[in-house]
């Protein structure tokens, strides 16, 4: 009988380098504020970044805002943050050193993987473009 790889859990092993860890998140207040007060926008149908460079060793980091106005179930709204998460996991190798924002936008709209993973990645030329100016 074959196996089928889709069929096989990933393991731990094989997912190295996609953590989301402590260095890899924008956390204080302040940094947020300056990133809204400072940081460049790019808005697709499902999700809107706001970027400022920074010169963090550990490179790329995350911000997620998501409020009630998003969905006032907190089901949604942690839903919407774990797919936002697991995305920057999986392209932050990719991405320049920034402080990233990301805010999702269709009200109460469930999320999926690949449309949020496909639009992120194309909208980081059109930030790259907004902050080389």
């Amino acid at each position: 009988m074959k196996e089928s790889s889709e069929s096989k859990p990933v393991k731990a092993r094989e997912k190295k380098g996609l953590f989301f860890r402590r260095a890899h998140r924008v956390r204080s207040r302040a940094d947020f504020a300056l990133i809204y007060g400072q940081g460049v926008r790019a808005r697709g149908n499902h999700i809107l970044i706001v970027a400022t460079p920074n010169d963090q060793p550990s490179g790329a980091r995350l911000g997620l805002s998501v409020g009630r106005k998003y969905s006032p179930s907190a089901v949604f709204r942690n839903r919407a943050k774990r797919i936002l998460r697991e995305v920057f996991r999986h392209i932050r190798k990719d991405l320049p050193s920034w402080d990233l924002i990301v805010i999702p936008l269709q009200r109460g709209k469930r999320l999926s993987f690949t449309e949020v993973e496909s639009e992120w990645l194309s909208l980081i030329p059109k930030l790259a473009k907004k902050l080389a100016q």
